[in-house]
């Protein structure tokens, strides 16, 4: 069998001429212009000395390598080194100039960058909701909450595998504890971000808080008129959902939320008094009920037998045996509008469990919400205010992607340098976000900052000239050649920015 023939005859060299790597960065560059976010940054940057480039647009050029894929500053040469497509685009060292700037700038630079994303986010969004009717709605299993934005706050980790400032020891390993607010109706488009020293904590009230502000206000106004914020146990504190119950009081503004709640002792007893009718069962993200097939089921697989199946989850509300218990209201001290749920599972195989939950074999998880107890409809049932708080996961994964899109590998040892590069990280993503809700459809405007490289920005192309024109020709045998060529019609056609 012949397996080297295809390579017979092949030579391989570098003269080749008008062939441009990583074209679909052009779509990133077009977007972030059209948008207004390079024109809102460099004013942001401006300053009374003459520069060669553009503090913005250096900014802009190195978000979109970052969403390209660059993990370190040198990476950025992508772009510079490809000037027949993207103009003069600065050197590295003026990449490392600029953040070094942005850090020198403080909290004022970081209030103008700020600013400049949130007028561009109007905009984008604005654009997004008139693609799609209206601003798309929170996926709450099989069913879809309209009119209504979701916020998620979340804090990582990021690992430091070399001495870099504030990097410091913590419960995970070593290294930085990022705050991070994404909007879950875009995609886990970034609103807020907050890079801390590695000892933080998980729950520190004063940076949630902080967080919380900002995020809300990165929000369009006409868009924060009804909101949603979830927040992990991890997250949650006294200091937290009491900000919450004050903003939910607010005349003319809807605030649900949905934090986790701590399994103390006095949960514990309340659990305990919970009789197994008050158990409801649970969905999955199916909307179907959670059950698995029992080891001694028929074998049929469609029966219906009830003793065939196993609910594998179920949902009950502890907030009257918390209120109304025989030692009084163990949740005085608490907003009365909160309600305690809580969910119990059959663990995984290897699963660690407490005394309390190995006594009787299910896993629990708590949470507490304000969602109104005569809540009508699909909404007000305990399997899907379950569902409303379990899809808090998924700024894990918006976490995850993120991590992809530089939020893992900080470059330098300067806290405030890699504070500034945060920020490129996150207005990379922002625009991965922007991209998937204005110009890309089906499974791309689903698709992670993986896939979305090796299948739209890693794409090559062969660059003409004629009629004073350039032309970018995307491989015709490329799949998604025809992807590519709508989304820079659709980005194209989008009305400037002032």
């Amino acid at each position: 069998m012949q397996t080297t023939g295809w390579s017979r005859g092949l030579e391989v060299s570098g003269g080749g001429q008008g062939v441009v790597s990583h074209a679909g960065l052009v779509l990133l560059r077009h977007l972030a212009d059209k948008t207004g976010l390079t024109g809102g940054l460099s004013r942001a940057l401006a300053t009374p000395r003459f520069l060669v480039h553009d503090r913005g647009r250096v900014m802009v050029d190195l978000a979109c390598a970052v969403a390209d894929g660059a993990r370190v500053i040198s990476d950025f040469r992508v772009m510079r080194d490809q000037r027949e497509l993207f103009g003069l685009v600065a050197s590295v060292p003026t990449a490392w100039r600029t953040l070094a700037e942005i850090a020198r700038g403080g909290a004022r630079a970081d209030r103008r960058i700020t600013a400049a994303v949130a007028t561009a986010r109007r905009h984008a969004w604005a654009q997004a909701a008139a693609r799609h009717g209206a601003l798309p709605g929170v996926r709450l299993a099989d069913r879809s909450l309209d009119g209504v934005t979701c916020i998620r706050l979340d804090a990582t980790v990021t690992f430091a595998h070399s001495d870099k400032e504030l990097a410091e020891a913590n419960f995970k390993g070593y290294g930085h504890h990022p705050l991070l607010a994404v909007c879950d109706n875009t995609g886990g488009e970034p609103l807020a971000w907050m890079l801390r020293r590695g000892s933080a904590g998980s729950n520190t009230a004063a940076d949630h808080l902080e967080l919380l502000d900002a995020a809300i206000a990165a929000v369009p106004p006409r868009f924060r008129r009804k909101l949603m914020v979830t927040c992990d146990g991890a997250g949650a504190s006294h200091a937290l959902v009491k900000r919450l119950d004050t903003m939910a009081a607010r005349r003319g503004y809807e605030l649900t939320y949905s934090v986790g709640w701590a399994l103390a002792e006095r949960e514990r007893a309340a659990l305990r008094l919970v009789p197994e009718q008050a158990w409801q069962a649970a969905v999955d993200g199916r909307g179907q009920v959670r059950e698995r097939r029992a080891d001694d089921a028929c074998a049929s697989l469609s029966c219906a037998h009830r003793a065939c199946w196993i609910e594998e989850a179920h949902v009950t509300e502890l907030t009257g045996l918390l209120r109304h218990s025989a030692g009084g209201d163990q949740l005085r001290a608490w907003p009365a509008a909160m309600r305690v749920f809580a969910r119990r599972e059959r663990p995984h195989p290897g699963a660690q469990l407490t005394l309390f939950e190995a006594a009787d074999g299910w896993r629990y998880s708590l949470w507490a919400t304000n969602r109104p107890a005569d809540t009508r409809g699909w909404l007000g049932q305990a399997a899907y205010i379950d569902v409303a708080h379990r899809v808090q996961a998924r700024v894990e994964d918006a976490i995850r992607t993120g991590k992809d899109c530089g939020i893992g590998h900080f470059p330098s040892f300067d806290f405030g340098i890699n504070a500034a590069w945060l920020t490129a990280a996150m207005c990379g993503q922002i625009l991965l976000a922007w991209l998937k809700l204005l110009a890309l459809e089906g499974d791309l405007a689903r698709a992670e900052p993986k896939t979305l490289r090796y299948r739209v920005l890693h794409s090559a192309a062969r660059l003409v000239r004629g009629g004073r024109k350039r032309r970018l020709k995307i491989q015709a045998t490329w799949p998604w050649a025809e992807a590519i060529t709508a989304a820079w019609q659709r980005i194209d056609a989008l009305p400037q920015a002032p």
